[in-house]
């Protein structure tokens, strides 16, 4: 009845849908029809731009993040640390990502040999470059998906403000004016949340400015990044947020959309700054917006993936420390020897670039598109020293070929006296690494380069061999990363990445707990890229139970019951696929399943029991308990352990007079690790008479005269009945509650999923069992897949009887 009632609902829902309104109307005139099988799988794949992993964990703990902390510690996702690779930065990240290219670039700005032009990866014509590089290699991930405030579009057939397409895409664009009014309308609420917002931002933006004319601050560029800040921390996540549910609506098989207020804060102020952190807030607003709308999606069945490209340093600018400008201090180390008569190009992009190159729905006239392109059309000057420093990591392009010697002394001095704490270079194909302790091949001064106890140690010497040997990485190549004390940055700002950094390489990812391979302690761009890929060519995987080591010793039992509502789900999706994953996740040794349709026309005519059993890879037994609509409707039990015996026992009801479901109990026998187990599996009637009728029959005839007293029994089931009742009373005289383990912890109520209020689900034991465990599941997977939550119990046997 509540999956009919859920069903009307979500039809409802549906019709009143802005979403599905706006994915009929606005959108599907130009690319066919919505998707509808719920079954076939999709990813959305939701980058938060800039947030390390230690940052994210001190975001959760001031409670920045209160929707993804549930995801990790109620929802069964996965937090795993994620290495950038090297350069830390988005797009090498996303090339890796989308691509599967390691160190596509050599950092966020280059000098691109090929063209003898300066690229910096905020301007469509440096990643439209690159990326026609990468779609000729291979083939993008997002490909037939959208893509979002990206530097790619990753093959995307939509990449709305994205730096390589730059498509300002209205989403009214060709829409006639009556729908867009419509539109406007029933999006009131949302436009005034979104104005008040704005509002705010507003408020403290010019506070902001008072603030930096109070500290002899440039203001001109504090209003730019205020102003500029308001369109990526409000206005572009929001357009985010509406383009991405419309697309989950319209059923795409993928979707990337990547969030950058947080990565704006932390370069301008710090990367724990407050106003770093508050903008956290409003993105897990958004991020809880779209998975509870994909998670509720009858289009595809989502899988999700939250994830961040890098995380931050806290850095001084090199000019703060140094009294002298990058390009000052290459000049003066370069005005002796090989190189004196040579010049230094002049910067081709000023700080207020790189300060506003997130903002491409935002950027001011010199940042314009053809504004850009027109300044790149020019080829630079081969016959210059050419220096690309946007952040801490940065190259220096040498007009001739110099000799070894000059390259070790150049590399010296520009540590020692430029003020430069790492330098590599190749010499005779060896990467040569210069600190300010001495100079030595990388593999042997990796360890005091980049500290001793950097996490990714191993892996960061190979990407930066890769690095070092990229077509367009400069002859030397820099870094401002100090293992100990502050790191610089080449640029003014006070949160950097790019480089080698400890914090900088080590970001997060969030997983589903279906996929496979996350017992890796870490995962980097192109181990995400094959997960992602896993799903589309292998489904979501099916956890199966682990099985356990066959010991001497008595091993400890996991044994869940669940009432499975015919796999028809509060949602209205009919899934047994996603009631085996629920199963799957937590590798219980047996299962007890009640409410399990067989060859019933109304579930698809499939049977359920065999369903899930196969893809748990585990033995199974049916009892049909009554016959309809030409199949069966019963009890289940699946076992990792041989079912030796099996009996099928009806249940007294109130006689042929009195209407009402038939009853019964399956009886398995199970030849365990530990001997033979008894397990009871039922389902009580609604009626409070009849239900008594039948608790007395379980008691008396079979526990009391059918199980035999020197073997262990386990009694699991849906009762339809609490810890107040009658039939309640009567088994615990008979056999021990598992939920009564922890006297202080009340047990969890299992009925209904949504919002759970009854305990109607119970497992009960004999004597030769003590329970080390138990709970109620209690995950948004489990909420919608069923009317009841499963209920678990580990038991261990107290002693064997003979």
């Amino acid at each position: 009845m509540l999956g009919r009632l859920g069903k009307r609902i979500r039809r409802l829902r549906r019709i009143f849908s802005r979403s599905e309104w706006a994915a009929e109307n606005l959108r599907l005139r130009k690319h066919g029809e919505l998707h509808a099988d719920p079954h076939t799988p999709g990813v959305i794949v939701i980058q938060i731009d800039g947030l390390g992993y230690d940052r994210l964990l001190q975001a959760i703990d001031k409670r920045k993040l209160p929707f993804l902390q549930r995801l990790i510690q109620r929802d069964n996702f996965i937090l795993r640390k994620f290495y950038s690779g090297l350069p830390s930065t988005t797009p090498a990240v996303q090339a890796e990502l989308f691509y599967g290219i390691k160190s596509a670039v050599p950092s966020f700005e280059y000098y691109d040999r090929e063209t003898q032009k300066k690229r910096a990866m905020f301007t469509p014509e440096a990643a439209d470059a690159v990326a026609n590089r990468l779609d000729s290699t291979a083939r993008g991930l997002l490909a037939g998906g959208s893509s979002y405030s990206n530097i790619f579009a990753g093959g995307a057939r939509e990449a709305p403000f994205c730096i390589q397409s730059m498509k300002l895409q209205s989403l009214f664009a060709g829409i006639q004016p009556g729908k867009i009014a419509w539109f406007v309308l029933v999006n009131v609420e949302k436009i005034i949340r979104v104005t008040a917002l704005f509002l705010l931002e507003m408020a403290l933006t010019h506070r902001e400015f008072f603030r930096a004319l109070f500290r002899r601050k440039n203001p001109l560029m504090e209003f730019r990044f205020n102003y500029s800040r308001i369109g990526t921390c409000i206005v572009l996540r929001e357009l985010i947020r509406m383009h991405v549910k419309i697309d989950i609506a319209r059923g795409l098989p993928i979707i990337h959309a990547n969030f950058t207020g947080y990565d704006e804060h932390a370069h301008r102020r710090n990367p724990h700054s407050a106003l770093a952190l508050r903008t956290l807030k409003s993105i897990d607003a958004a991020i809880k917006d779209i998975v509870t709308t994909a998670i509720r999606s009858d289009r595809r069945d989502y899988q999700v993936f939250i994830y961040s490209d890098h995380g931050q340093e806290p850095v001084t600018p090199f000019t703060s420390e140094n009294k002298e400008t990058l390009h000052e201090a290459v000049a003066r180390v370069f005005s002796f020897g090989t190189l004196a008569g040579f010049s230094l190009a002049e910067e081709k992009w000023t700080l207020e670039h790189l300060h506003l190159r997130r903002y491409p729905l935002f950027f001011w006239k010199k940042t314009s598109r053809q504004g850009m392109q027109e300044s790149a059309e020019s080829a630079d000057d081969p016959a210059m020293i050419h220096i690309t420093a946007m952040g801490p990591l940065g190259h220096i392009y040498l007009p001739c070929k110099i000799d070894s010697t000059d390259m070790y002394e150049y590399g010296r001095q520009l540590v020692i006296n430029g003020g430069i704490p790492l330098v590599f270079f190749v010499d005779r194909n060896r990467v040569i690494c210069v600190t300010a302790t001495g100079t030595g091949q990388l593999a042997d001064k990796a360890a005091g380069a980049f500290g001793k106890d950097h996490p990714y140690l191993a892996r960061l010497c190979e990407d930066m061999e890769v690095l070092c040997r990229h077509r367009d990485s400069g002859d030397f190549i820099i870094s401002a990363y100090r293992p100990s004390g502050s790191s610089l940055s080449f640029v003014n700002e006070n949160g950097a990445h790019g480089g080698p950094g400890a914090r900088e390489t080590g970001a997060f990812v969030i997983l589903p707990d279906t996929v496979s391979s996350v017992s890796q302690s870490y995962l980097r761009p192109d181990d995400l890229r094959h997960q992602i890929i896993g799903i589309f060519k292998e489904g979501v995987v099916t956890p199966r139970p682990v099985p356990k080591a066959q010991l001497q010793t008595p091993q400890p039992l996991t044994v869940m019951t669940y009432n499975i509502h015919s796999c028809l789900g509060m949602d209205g999706k009919l899934f047994p696929a996603r009631i085996a994953r629920i199963i799957g996740r937590s590798s219980p040794d047996v299962v007890a399943l009640q409410e399990v349709d067989r060859n019933m026309a109304r579930t698809g005519s499939s049977d359920q029991t065999q369903i899930i059993a196969e893809q748990l890879g585990m033995h199974s037994c049916y009892f049909p308990l009554w016959q309809s609509d030409g199949g069966e409707y019963g009890l289940a039990v699946l076992s990792r352990f041989p079912v030796v015996d099996k009996r099928f026992l009806f249940l007294p009801d109130l006689g042929p007079d009195t209407y009402t479901e038939q009853r019964g109990i399956l009886w398995t026998t199970l030849q365990t690790e530990n001997g033979r187990l008894h397990l009871l599996n039922t389902h009580l009637s609604l009626v409070r008479r009849e239900r008594l009728r039948q608790i007395r029959h379980i008691a008396d005839t079979i526990i009391a005269g059918g199980v035999p007293s020197s073997e262990p029994l386990i009694l699991c089931g849906d009762f339809n009945a609490g810890i107040k009742s009658p039939t309640y009373d009567i088994l615990t005289t008979r056999l021990r509650d598992c939920q009564n383990i922890h006297a202080q912890i009340p047990p969890e109520p299992t009925f209904f999923s949504s919002y759970p209020l009854l305990r109607l689900d119970h497992i009960f034991h004999s004597d030769h069992l003590v329970p080390t465990s138990i709970g109620v599941i209690n995950d948004w997977e489990c909420r919608l897949a069923s009317d009841h939550l499963p209920l678990q119990a580990t038991l261990r046997h107290e002693k064997r009887r003979l």
